[in-house]
């Protein structure tokens, strides 16, 4: 026994007794990468949904004009654009009249369409368009069922373009979807209808390139008579003080009411003060803090995703986003294509083409089997309603998903991406179940009677340990042999569906490792 005496017990209790009263301080994220990194999770959600759609839709689906160079989302910036050449400058003294000095080819088509559609600029400004912006035909519920019909397990609703107008009642702006234009809060419309379905919902932030996209209208149309009160879309065309409070104060503000899944940025916050004063990791920690408060998650793992696009912000930290392109390889962190199915625009636009279905579903497992997520785009007319064009690849996608789903929702990447290399004939892209019993060979092309994968060789002992092959979409077993030149497979009758063909092989055990 230890005896004790009264001097080192009353130190003890005075030691037990402020231990007892320090108090717990709680984890938050902090401002910080290296405080963020080691610390942040790609929540499992997203990882599994694998495919997500949003819209481009704003007040430049009134026009719904695309120039040369220019996309229809765009217009506010092309409407402007003017030949380069010393007579085609206005007078200076004239205090009603634009100076510009937007020589910019790709935009002359908008400028033209725009003088003799609504007689120049000085006549009718890019604001005026919020007048005409009804969205009469929308309706949340629609948009709804054609997610859902689509595949997609989440919804990214447009909050701001380049052109600053929120789609949510805002407190910072009367430039927004309630006080002009529809009237109405589109983005908390559009979240009530996908989460009531079990979609995951998200917010596609563009405001950062305000300042360079409106650079024209910036110089001159908060000059001019009666413009004053457009002063949150006509800011000085600098980013100063005011426009990063500005930027901020809505950026934050959609986390707080519309509490996203999921949080896209587009370009403009990649250079300038946004990146050089730390903004990227100040509003991650904002994002993931919230996330904590709101019940997405907890630190360490916070239930949402930070998109930052072709940004060079931690992998580990965000998820980096690849527009209109794709990685050449698996990657070992969670990343994500968006992409549009129109060629030219993401807005609507009357005058635009579109990829075909089979390239988007090959876009689809393409990126799914390096380890990565699709958000499609899709351009709705000003009225809320989708054009054919959009819908018919839309539910086509839904339509092939439905039966061939389970080699792509919840998936992750094989030891290798594809059989071979891609010179063959029969392009293949592979993809495994979670538990690592089940790989899933997809041919994006029909094979014909045969269908050979050079990578499962018989002389590697880990590959002989097959179970079962099945085509999805059929229901009888498929017969198989193996040999040092690959897995053959005979191939049942061409199924209904087209497009690509997922075979599903399962292994008596774990998934062997092939060498990329």
């Amino acid at each position: 026994m230890t005896l004790y005496s009264p001097i080192k017990i009353q130190l003890l209790s005075l030691v037990v007794f402020a231990f007892s009263f320090t108090p717990c301080v709680a984890e938050d994220y902090q401002p910080d990468w290296n405080l963020i990194r080691g610390n942040y999770e790609v929540p499992e959600w997203y990882q599994d949904a694998k495919f997500g759609i949003w819209p481009h839709w704003g007040i430049y689906s009134v026009p719904a004009y695309r120039g040369d160079g220019f996309p229809a989302e765009w217009y506010g910036r092309g409407m402007h654009s003017i030949e380069k050449g010393p007579d085609v400058r206005p007078k200076k003294n004239d205090p009603n009249t634009i100076i510009n000095d937007f020589y910019d080819s790709r935009g002359l088509k908008q400028a033209k369409h725009h003088l003799e559609s609504y007689g120049g600029p000085e006549r009718f400004g890019y604001h005026d368009f919020a007048d005409q912006w009804k969205a009469e035909n929308f309706d949340a519920e629609e948009w709804a069922h054609m997610a859902v019909d689509s595949g997609a397990k989440f919804f990214c609703m447009m909050a701001q373009h380049h052109d600053s107008f929120s789609l949510y009642d805002s407190e910072h702006t009367e430039w927004d979807s309630v006080d002009k234009g529809p009237k109405r809060d589109l983005c908390r419309e559009v979240k009530e209808a996908m989460t009531k379905r079990g979609l995951k919902f998200g917010v596609s932030n563009h405001m950062a390139w305000n300042a360079t996209f409106f650079k024209f209208y910036h110089s001159n149309y908060s000059k001019l008579p009666g413009n004053e009160k457009y002063k949150d879309l006509y800011s000085d065309g600098v980013v100063d003080d005011a426009y990063i409070d500005r930027w901020w104060k809505r950026t934050t503000e959609a986390v707080d009411k519309l509490q996203p899944d999921l949080y896209y940025f587009d370009w403009g916050w990649d250079t300038g003060r946004l990146a050089d004063e730390g903004y990227h990791p100040k509003f991650a920690a904002y994002l993931y803090n919230r996330a904590v408060e709101q019940g997405k998650g907890q630190f360490g793992a916070p239930g949402v995703v930070m998109c930052s696009k072709d940004h060079d912000d931690p992998p580990n930290c965000v998820v980096r986003d690849i527009e209109r392109g794709r990685m050449g390889s698996i990657q070992s962190n969670v990343w994500q294509t968006d992409t549009s199915i129109s060629v030219h625009s993401w807005g609507y636009a009357s005058d635009d083409e579109y990829h075909s279905l089979d390239y988007l579903i090959e876009t689809l497992v393409d990126v799914v089997s390096k380890n990565g997520v699709l958000m499609l785009n899709f351009g709705p007319r000003a009225d809320g309603t989708v054009a054919p064009e959009y819908m018919n690849r839309l539910l086509g996608m839904g339509k092939w998903l439905k039966v061939n789903g389970e080699a792509i929702y919840a998936t992750r990447p094989f030891s290798i991406y594809r059989d071979g290399l891609d010179r063959r004939e029969i392009k293949v892209r592979y993809t495994r179940s979670k538990d690592n019993t089940t790989l899933y060979a997809t041919a994006l092309d029909w094979p014909g009677e045969t269908f050979t994968l050079i990578s499962l060789k018989a002389d590697k002992s880990e590959t002989s340990n097959i179970k079962s092959v099945r085509l999805l979409g059929v229901d009888e077993e498929l017969q198989w042999s193996q040999d040092n030149n690959g897995l053959h497979i005979t191939m049942p009758t061409k199924p209904g569906y087209d497009l690509a063909y997922p075979v599903k092989i399962q292994f008596r055990g774990e998934l062997p490792k092939l060498d990329r």
